[in-house]
């Protein structure tokens, strides 16, 4: 009986436990100008984030970083060129964004901030493919909602 008890024992402690957990999530969109933003927190602060798909990367103004509480870094000597023009490329460390789970880069966005304070609407960063492509993003324009999924491997 002993040795029985042992062997289903073993046998179950070396069954895998690995498990994919799914989880959900939705965000309004806010649109102005054709335009199509979201609501985040970076570091307690209220903030906007452009939705840009044609961004390769998911970036945040170093030019607003004292404000917002983070830090950065140069890390290339290549520069980026987007929306703003050619910047330079800034690894941005020390931030929390309670909405969003992937890394950022910096850049200096204030050319492209400036134009969308007019509106009222002050931006911290650009919500890129990145994201969109590594949490398989749907937009719905009809809702005004970004839709993501975030897959957890738990072993």
């Amino acid at each position: 009986m002993k040795t029985f008890l042992l062997l289903i024992l073993l046998l179950t402690s070396c069954v895998s436990t690995k498990h994919t957990f799914y989880y959900n999530y939705s965000m309004n969109i806010i649109e102005s100008k054709n335009m199509h933003f979201i609501k985040i927190t970076l570091n307690n602060k209220k903030a906007y984030l452009l939705i840009d798909t044609g961004a390769s990367k998911s970036l945040l103004d170093v030019s607003q970083a004292k404000e917002f509480n983070f830090n950065y870094y140069l890390i290339a000597k290549d520069r980026y060129i987007g929306i703003g023009g050619e910047q330079d490329i800034f690894a941005i460390y020390n931030y929390n964004i309670s909405e969003l789970f992937i890394p950022f880069l910096g850049t200096n966005l204030n050319d492209v901030n400036t134009y969308f304070k007019k509106d009222n609407i002050p931006i911290v960063g650009v919500l890129g493919a990145d994201f969109m492509e590594k949490f398989k993003t749907k937009i719905d324009f009809d809702t005004n909602k970004l839709y993501y999924t975030i897959t957890l491997l738990n072993e």
